[in-house]
């Protein structure tokens, strides 16, 4: 009787023993595919992050813009609060590369594009690359005063490096033209509708054709084009 229960009890632990190395082996098991799973969390972040950013400006791409405008203009129409675009383009940036280099001109892209992001300040806001030389903001809850108001901080931000430019026909030094529009979104308007993209490129365009190195304003009604 005594070796019976001897020999249960060897078995009752053995199995007792084989349970609970098992359940170890799950509990290391699961923490190993958690921080896995955390680790490939972090690094679809991290490229979410960098496919949205252009890589020489460090700014929002494009397509990051678009999709950003989309969100903040449902912001702007459910708030009922004004949107703002500043349209930027470098003055003569075609006769810069061919004078200096482009290797030069892709670290005043880079000077220029530093530059208009630390002066927009507002976290909120996005500085995105448009194409080659021309940058845009998108400015949330921002009238046409406020706009009009950050629009001179960049145009004074990129005057003040002091680039040279000595291809330039506005002046000695690297200096922009700004375009700047603004809308309150009205129900059932998009901001395609309204052309507000158009309206600041068109603002851009005047600031160009009038002498460069200025800032001129969009007069458009936000209203939905026929």
């Amino acid at each position: 009787m005594g070796t019976l229960v001897f020999v249960v009890m060897l078995t009752v632990g053995a199995f007792a023993a084989g349970l609970w190395r098992g359940l170890h082996r799950e509990r290391e098991l699961t923490r190993t595919l958690g921080g896995r799973n955390e680790e490939l969390q972090a690094a679809r972040t991290e490229l979410a992050r960098l496919s949205s950013l252009d890589g020489l400006t460090q700014l929002a791409t494009q397509q990051y813009f678009l999709e950003f405008l989309e969100k903040e203009w449902r912001r702007s129409l459910r708030d009922v609060t004004p949107i703002s675009l500043i349209m930027i383009d470098l003055d003569h940036f075609k006769a810069y590369n061919d004078e200096l280099g482009h290797e030069a001109g892709d670290n005043c892209l880079k000077r220029v594009a530093a530059a208009v992001r630390g002066a927009v300040g507002r976290p909120g806001d996005v500085v995105a690359r448009y194409g080659g030389e021309e940058f845009v903001v998108v400015l949330g809850r921002t009238d046409s005063g406020g706009a009009a108001t950050l629009a001179t901080k960049l145009h004074a931000a990129v005057e003040a490096l002091k680039l040279p430019h000595p291809a330039s026909l506005a002046g000695n030094h690297v200096t922009i033209s700004l375009g700047v529009a603004t809308a309150v979104p009205s129900r059932g308007a998009t901001w395609q509708e309204i052309e507000l993209i158009a309206a600041a490129e068109r603002a851009l365009a005047d600031a160009k054709h009038n002498g460069r190195n200025r800032i001129a304003h969009a007069e458009f009604s936000a209203t939905p084009v026929s």
